[in-house]
């Protein structure tokens, strides 16, 4: 499988001690804290639910989903009406199909450990009336010469989905449909009760003959660009590349030795084959804020001759010594298991399966099709607890009123190359930065449409895009998204009066939330984290450049554990929390907890040819002693209409380069900070893996040590 990365270094893990006897548990406790200092809460964890459950209304005959997100749970009980539930033991309980008598009860759950259990607050289901409207169904032993009854159903989505008149409802059976559904306006595309239904963006490769060693062929049309994706079942196969690695934010760099330059790259340990005609992927340059991609023209002994086509991004994005890259395109280059390589001349497909097996003997699969639902100029289309695999979901200005609920969406774009636009050859603007960040992911255009309750996972661009006005995203799941570095995001906002709430967005190769030429957004309540991993000088919220964001209000956020899992060049430069960056004005950041960030959990940086504004951050909490825990404010030239306000901080303010005197008050731990937020405040998203520690807390002038956690890079379970 795809590897994910491993615990950064960092402070002490969690003690787990959750498998001893009472008594036992007892006494390693009173050792801890006679040897610690600190309350067995803080350093052993009682359990806390950070996402409670929320009301449900479905018809009659249907059933009900609730879920719960909770750090530091060993078990879960769930109730109805205040009586447990037998078997409802897990995060997530699927009611029986409702009743009219079942409308009203509430729903609650009560999660433990060995160190206590805490409840949650209760949910309520509604029933409504059963839906009179028409419904049909479909299953992959249907046909579409059926009569679409559940004794006779359709075989594809797209019948359905096409036939059906507004307001009705295609009831998707269990199985996987390889196809792209472009639906009627106003109808519910549904997963028959909640039975297991992807929609695959892949088609089977077949008829593998051996090439040479362990390596297999098969004829097979791919696409002729950087967007082809192999995968042996769910699993994503890794383009063959020097060195070798499968990790997609944890990269396993070669380093360039001296002597590179724009034009070369100089390594003694370069494999002595001809790499010409292979492309190259660097992170390299005194401000590395973004990788780039460029192609071999010529190869020798320990070096090989490069053309990145973009050297107007020198000195900050350019080819340096003991700057990281590697080689892949190429033949050459495929080696071991895992390994693939297309040849496009030939049609091709070259691979080393896992275990050096037969690929015969295995589901092989090649990515075909870049949507599985195509919503452009749709309205009032709702597609709920469906899986969508090598694939994503499109709209765009025309569409309206559309809701994505409860989807399972991975592997929803793929590229590789970062080429630049065509106006800017050179990359003196950076077009590099940009390339596929505002057409990958899922795309949300127009006005009024909403993602909701869904996991995003694994993309080489953004996880959302919001490109439109009025529309909602809200407790998502978006992780491992943007592993080629540039400055897609786990969920980029383009258009204006968007709601960005309850979201966790985590192991981001750049920014979780993007910001950019936007006003009247509503970003808060995410929990965001464990980004910047494929970059530097950015942060987990980041605006950038010389916009005006009036009304836009950042809140009640936490945004922690920025840090740089591996040295290199730009390492001086800033790893932060929230960064208004590059002259950007209008912003309020108000109620959010920030720490863990390796350099300057806010920063406002100005520019020297503009002045930014208006910018407000005020009853924030920062409990983070670290060298690099500051609020800084630096090269704002007019920092009077700046005010940094009432932020409860046990490091002081940092005040470089600015004009005229900017508006500090009250800056300190006995500050009010961040008085919204407490124990009980429910951040991120409240379904499984969403959950992640709570942030450390202020004592006096000094932070706790015991809650502070490395960040969970892996596939851990957090529940």
């Amino acid at each position: 499988m795809i590897k994910l990365l491993p615990p950064a270094p960092g402070p002490p893990s969690r003690v787990w001690i959750c498998s001893m006897q009472p008594p036992l548990l007892l006494a390693v406790l009173f050792l801890a804290v006679s040897i610690i200092g600190c309350s067995s809460e803080r350093c052993f964890y009682t359990p806390s639910i950070t996402g409670g459950p929320a009301s449900r209304s479905v018809a009659s005959g249907e059933p009900a989903i609730f879920t719960v997100a909770a750090t530091n749970a060993a078990s879960y009980q769930w109730s109805k009406n205040g009586q447990a539930i037998s078997g409802a033991t897990q995060a997530t309980y699927i009611t029986p199909p409702s009743t009219s008598g079942d409308s009203g009860s509430s729903f609650s759950v009560s999660v433990s450990n060995y160190l206590g259990q805490v409840a949650s607050s209760a949910a309520t289901l509604t029933v409504l009336p059963p839906v009179s409207a028409e419904i049909r169904f479909v299953a992959p032993s249907g046909s579409d010469l059926n009569a679409g009854t559940i004794d006779q159903p359709y075989q594809t989505i797209q019948h359905c989905a096409s036939t059906i008149t507004q307001g009705g409802t295609c009831e998707i059976r269990t199985g996987t449909y390889r196809e792209t559904v472009v639906p009627n306006s106003n109808i519910t595309i549904a997963a028959y009760h909640f039975e297991t239904v992807v929609v695959d963006g892949s088609d089977p490769v077949t008829g593998w003959t051996l090439d040479h060693g362990s390596v297999y062929k098969a004829k097979v049309i791919l696409n002729s660009d950087d967007t082809n994706q192999i995968f042996v079942g769910s699993d994503m196969m890794t383009e063959a590349r020097w060195p070798n690695g499968d990790d997609l934010l944890l990269v396993n760099w070669a380093t360039a030795a001296k002597g590179t330059s724009a034009s070369q790259i100089v390594d003694p340990k370069l494999p002595k084959v001809d790499w010409t005609g292979a492309k190259v992927h660097l992170w390299s340059g005194s401000d590395p804020f973004g990788n780039q991609t460029g192609k071999v023209t010529s190869s020798g002994t320990g070096r090989i001759g490069i053309d990145v086509g973009q050297t107007g991004t020198c000195p900050y994005i350019c080819p340096t010594e003991k700057g990281y890259y590697y080689l892949y395109g190429t033949l050459n280059a495929l080696d071991i298991e895992r390994e693939w390589f297309y040849d496009g001349n030939s049609t091709t497909l070259y691979f080393f399966a896992p275990g050096g097996v037969d690929p015969n003997g295995i589901d092989v699969r090649s990515k075909q099709r870049s949507y599985a639902f195509d919503l452009r100029g749709k309205t009032g289309v709702t597609v709920s607890n469906i899986a969508i695999f090598a694939s994503t979901i499109v709209t765009d200005e025309a569409s309206s009123q559309n809701t994505l609920d409860r989807l399972n969406a991975m592997y929803v774009s793929q590229f590789t190359d970062l080429f630049p636009a065509a106006d800017d050859p050179n990359g003196v603007n950076f077009s590099i930065l940009h390339v596929h960040r505002k057409d990958t992911g899922i795309l949300v255009n127009g006005t009024g449409n909403v993602v909701q309750n869904s996991k995003i996972t694994y993309s080489a661009g953004s996880g959302i895009v919001v490109l439109g006005n009025l529309n909602t995203v809200k407790n998502n799941l978006v992780e491992n998204v943007d592993y080629v570095g540039d400055y897609a995001s786990g969920i980029d906002i383009e258009g204006d009066n968007n709601t960005i709430q309850y979201n966790t967005i985590l192991r981001v190769g750049r920014q979780g939330v993007y910001v950019q030429g936007v006003k009247n957004e509503d970003i808060g309540y995410n929990n965001i984290y464990n980004g910047m991993l494929l970059s530097r000088d950015g942060a987990e919220i980041y605006a950038c450049c010389n916009q005006v964001a009036s009304g836009t209000r950042i809140h009640h956020n936490w945004l922690h554990d920025t840090q740089a899992l591996i040295s290199g060049e730009g390492d001086a430069f800033p790893l932060s929390g929230l960064g208004i960056d590059n002259g950007s004005s209008g912003f309020q950041a108000d109620q959010n907890v920030l720490w863990s960030n390796k350099k300057f959990n806010i920063l406002i940086n100005g520019a020297t040819s503009t002045n930014p504004n208006n910018n407000h951050i005020v009853n924030n909490t920062i409990p983070d002693d670290s060298s690099g825990a500051q609020i800084g404010i630096t090269l704002v030239q007019q920092c009077t209409s700046t005010s940094i306000v009432d932020n409860k901080v046990v490091s002081d303010i940092t005040n470089l380069n600015n004009g005229n005197g900017c508006t500090l008050s009250n800056n300190q731990s006995t500050a009010p900070g961040a008085t919204d937020m407490s124990v009980s405040s429910q951040v991120g998203c409240n379904f499984a893996g969403c959950a992640s520690t709570r942030p450390p807390e202020i004592t006096g002038d000094s932070v706790t040590s015991c809650p502070v956690n490395p960040p969970l890079m892996g596939s851990e379970v957090r529940e």
